[in-house]
């Protein structure tokens, strides 16, 4: 097919066929070619044909021009199609238009299936960060059926279309080429043509309307050439005009549309413009309305002037009749200043009908885009041709292509069977054959012992997977002892020889046991861990609010594959119950600001893995949380410290090349949970007893571990419920659970509070004490609260006649207090070690759970 040379523009109108051929001459869009063949009736009357008489204007177009290769684009009216103008939110310049579709759906009143849609970037588009910023896009849609209808008359006649458009947007290209003077050669502009004043205000962009009179309606367009393009169907056309002196002159339609056109020359000139006066009046009111409407919803547009258009304008006074009323220059184009070809401009037909050609004019300037380099002739460049037929055509150009290389293909073939057939005797011999058999049975026989090979290799590989489970968690055994060595270590002791003294940044420790009080609280503790409380000292002062010790409970750990999720949770359930941020405390280098609450902080974590170790225990001091926040936490950050002071860095000296599990890996020690509890009963622990949930309430829901139960009784910390608080203590925080009392049996069978309680412990669960090392001495046991949780000895009085009188026990002169507390702090994987995964991948690991040792 040869390449086309020109573009037609057609246009059928109620009244006649325009059509303007344009062609690229030196850069510059030069007509070529035109035609305007009137129809004998108005399509619109009715006694007329439709469809006879545009078939019979299209077989008198054809038969006075030829086609050729040349491109057609045809003009449909406005009102059958829809028009809208969307911004987009930034998105990747790759997926402009996934979302323009989605857009489109929104915006289309109709299933997309059932119309064909086309969009065009108007303005915008600035790539930042490889987002497309601020795009404007506009957005055309018209109904499949219309389309077929006005394709199927140019079908009929032979006429292959390829632009399909509606008629205002051919204006659009009309008023941006040639009233606004943009795009195309700038050699097409006459230097010698005098400059319009600019009037336009500062800060705003200078618009042109073209107001299109047509037959039944009016077309009324507002562009500034770039961003700006509005258009605005109006109901009124030159048949209302003719309608109008039907009525007030008793005129049939073809007497009154010839007595329209005829005005000028008219003796009753007067009586004709008093008849189109009401017309005239609703027809001005609907520019106005449109103007206003327009003007309000665009401040930052200037209208400049207004282009009347359509064979209406050939009225005499419309144009003055129309400045006067709008306010507004009103212009009426005498001749086209931007094409070139005076065999066409020139043409007297053409002059006398040339407000009729603005449309075809449009029209040929988008087809002028496909042939040049220079791809703005035209503003609009969307196209609503259906797909398919594109395609159809696509393939029919390429078929003569096809069928050549299908000769070729089959005469290549030929040659192809030919040479094989030479080949193939010369191959056919039966000794190939016998060898061919020889070497099949060599290849049997390797492929057999490769196979026993892989059996083989299959059992090794089997064994070593059941000796792999046999030892499993073996590389990590030296991890567990120096947890709880480093634990031990860091848990806070009194004392001048003890680990509770003031920071350098300001942490003062050092009061919670440096008080008279708290001195003789400790020398008590020690004596009673040495020589035990005798039976008639059980009813001394209780000291253990001044004693600055912790008692634990419970270390409870997991493996998590995100340790920054764990914490987000974490964080996020501590702040809804307790309105405290877990992050408060911790170094500047583990936590960040929250930008959901300004005042509070939130844990900083890089992606990856760890183990979550998890604290649970209680104390006595009567200053509990500021003990617990700047004595235990503290400790616990200065993990490190302690791995290297704990026997004289005995991991590097006996295990030569081992690196110690703790050093470097201890981080975001944060306090989850604290309760004060009055008066508490010895053998109750009321929040943090084994069956209760807090680190385990952190993790997926699908993550599988060993986790401590208590009876069933087991719900999520920071849930959405509350629960009823246990027996003589307050409620607990969301929907932690409760369990009941003595069902805890920790190691060493001895129940809580039962038999077997060392001296002085308030849960009698043997759990490890802040003060042991220094304290014990290896006697078992930890000082605890003392006497005050343990039965007292009443004395007698004289023996009366009922017996003995019991004298009246001394009561305590003020309540005490217990607080409960649950921490946890992050501990990173070392380097290259394996960690042991509970069930599939993904799910959670636990390291042995420790509990009243």
């Amino acid at each position: 097919m040869a390449k086309p040379t020109a573009a037609w523009g057609i246009d059928i109108g109620q009244c006649a066929l325009k059509a303007l051929r344009l062609e690229i001459v030196d850069g510059v869009a030069t007509a070529t070619a035109f035609d305007y063949i009137e129809h004998p009736k108005i399509l619109s009357q009715p006694d007329a044909d439709p469809d006879a008489l545009t078939r019979e204007a299209l077989d008198k177009f054809l038969s006075r021009n030829q086609l050729k290769n040349d491109i057609i684009g045809i003009g449909i009216p406005g009102q059958s199609g829809l028009a809208r103008f969307v911004k987009l939110p930034p998105v990747e310049e790759s997926k402009i238009s996934d979302i323009v579709k989605f857009e489109a759906k929104q915006q289309i009143p109709f299933p997309l299936e059932e119309v064909v849609w086309d969009f065009q970037k108007i303005s915008g588009g600035e790539v930042i960060g490889g987002f497309a910023m601020e795009t404007e896009v506009g957005l055309f849609a018209m109904k499949r059926e219309v389309i077929s209808k006005y394709m199927g008359q140019y079908n009929a006649a032979g006429i292959e279309c390829h632009v399909v458009q509606m008629a205002p947007l051919a204006l659009t290209n009309f008023a941006t080429y040639e009233l606004l003077k943009k795009g195309g050669n700038p050699l097409a502009i006459d230097p010698e043509a005098p400059v319009p004043e600019d009037d336009t205000p500062r800060g705003k962009k200078r618009c042109a309307v073209v107001l299109d009179v047509g037959t039944d309606s009016s077309n009324l367009i507002i562009t500034d050439a770039g961003k700006i393009i509005w258009q605005r169907p109006l109901p009124l056309g030159g048949n209302h005009f003719t309608r109008a002196l039907t009525k007030e002159m008793k005129l049939t339609f073809a007497k009154a549309e010839h007595l329209k056109r005829n005005a000028a020359k008219s003796p009753d000139l007067a009586q004709i413009l008093k008849g189109l006066r009401p017309v005239l009046t609703d027809f001005v009111g609907e520019v106005q309305r449109s103007l206003g409407y327009f003007t309000n919803t665009h401040r930052d547009a200037h209208v400049a002037y207004m282009v009347g258009l359509g064979s209406a304008f050939k009225l005499p006074g419309l144009q003055k009749y129309m400045s006067e009323k709008l306010s507004l220059d009103v212009r009426k184009p005498n001749k086209i200043e931007r094409l070139s070809g005076d065999a066409v401009l020139k043409d007297p037909v053409f002059a006398e009908n040339l407000l009729t050609f603005p449309v075809a004019y449009g029209l040929a300037l988008q087809g002028l885009n496909q042939l040049s380099d220079v791809k703005d002739f035209g503003r609009i460049n969307t196209n609503l041709l259906p797909t398919e037929i594109r395609t159809e055509r696509l393939i029919r150009a390429k078929k003569p292509y096809a069928a050549a290389a299908a000769a070729c293909l089959l005469l290549g073939t030929g040659a192809m069977a030919f040479g094989y057939g030479v080949q193939y005797n010369a191959v056919s011999d039966p000794s190939i054959k016998r060898e061919a058999e020889k070497a099949k049975s060599i290849v049997d026989a390797a492929v057999k012992q490769t196979n026993e090979k892989n059996t083989g290799e299959k059992a090794i590989d089997d064994s070593q997977t059941d000796v792999k489970a046999i030892i499993r968690g073996n590389p990590n055994r030296l991890d567990v002892i120096r947890l709880h060595e480093v634990i031990s270590a860091a848990l806070p002791r009194a004392g001048e020889d003890g680990n509770l003294f003031d920071k350098a940044d300001g942490t003062l420790r050092t009061p919670f046991w440096s008080s008279d009080e708290g001195r003789r609280a400790l020398t008590a503790a020690k004596l009673r861990v040495k020589q035990g409380v005798p039976i008639d000292r059980a009813g001394e002062e209780d000291l253990s609010s001044n004693l600055a010790q912790v008692n634990i409970e419970l270390i409870h750990t997991r493996y998590t594959d995100n340790l920054k999720s764990f914490y987000e949770k974490a964080d996020a359930a501590t702040w809804a119950n307790f309105r405290r941020a877990i992050a408060e405390k911790m170094p500047e280098a583990e936590r960040e600001k929250d930008e959901n609450e300004p005042k509070a902080w939130k844990p900083k974590l890089a992606e990856g893995g760890g183990w979550v170790v998890e604290v649970r225990g209680y104390t006595n001091h009567s200053d509990g949380t500021k003990f617990i926040e700047n004595a235990l936490l503290g400790n616990f950050r200065d993990a490190d410290l302690y791995a290297t002071q704990t026997k004289g860095e005995k991991v590097g000296k006996y295990l030569t090349g081992v690196t110690d599990p703790i050093t470097g890996r201890v981080s975001h020690v944060s306090l989850l949970y604290i309760k004060q509890i009055e008066n508490p009963k010895s053998k109750d622990l009321l929040y943090i007893g084994p069956g209760k949930k807090f680190i385990d309430t952190f993790f997926d829901s699908t993550a599988s571990a060993a986790t401590s139960t208590d009876g069933g009784n087991t719900t999520q910390y920071g849930g959405g419920g509350s629960n009823p608080a246990p027996e003589g203590g307050p409620a607990g925080p969301g929907a932690m659970a409760t369990s009941s009392a003595g069902s805890w049996v920790p190691l060493g069978g001895t129940a809580a509070g039962g038999a077997g309680s060392m001296p002085g412990s308030e849960s009698g669960s043997g759990g490890a004490t802040s003060s042991m090392e220094d304290y014990s001495k290896g006697s078992g046991g930890s000082p605890g609260p003392g006497a005050a949780e343990m039965p007292m000895m009443i004395p007698m009085g004289p023996m009366g006649p009922m017996g003995a009188v019991p004298v009246e026990p001394v009561k305590p002169a003020k309540p005490k207090f217990r607080y409960e507390f649950v921490i946890c702090f992050a501990w990173r994987d070392v380097e290259g070690q394996t960690v042991p995964q509970a069930g599939t991948a993904g799910a959670t690991a636990t390291m042995p759970e420790s509990g009243g040792k």
